[in-house]
């Protein structure tokens, strides 16, 4: 259905709440690591923002990350370096929860290695 697979509309509801919840987490440890001060009605709308444009067939997972880098470069008061390396960052923090979520899930056994 989605994506040329058979995969439910609530599988893929699950699949992009988990996806926007490990970017926001990462989004929002990158924005303090790097203090940049943004409100957190702002820090929501990019990430809802930018989960939306993950929706995108073939070329969402690239162009959520743009939008977030554009929206962030309009909202927050700092330089266009800081705003791409705090994207950078995120998409690395999210990568480290990715891979510790599986793990987890591995060690309970809701996925086979």
């Amino acid at each position: 259905m989605f994506y040329n697979t058979d995969h439910s509309l609530l599988y893929m509801i699950v699949y992009w709440s988990a996806m926007a919840v490990v970017f926001g987490v990462a989004l929002h440890v990158a924005l303090k690591g790097l203090q940049i001060e943004i409100e957190r009605a702002q820090e929501i709308l990019v990430i809802v923002v930018s989960a939306l444009a993950a929706l995108v067939p073939a070329v969402g997972p690239y162009l959520a990350f743009i939008v977030g880098i554009y929206l962030l470069y309009r909202i927050a008061d700092a330089s266009l370096g800081q705003i791409i390396g705090a994207v950078v960052v995120t998409r690395l923090i999210a990568v480290v929860i990715a891979l510790g979520l599986l793990r987890a899930m591995i060690a309970f056994g809701l996925v086979r290695e």
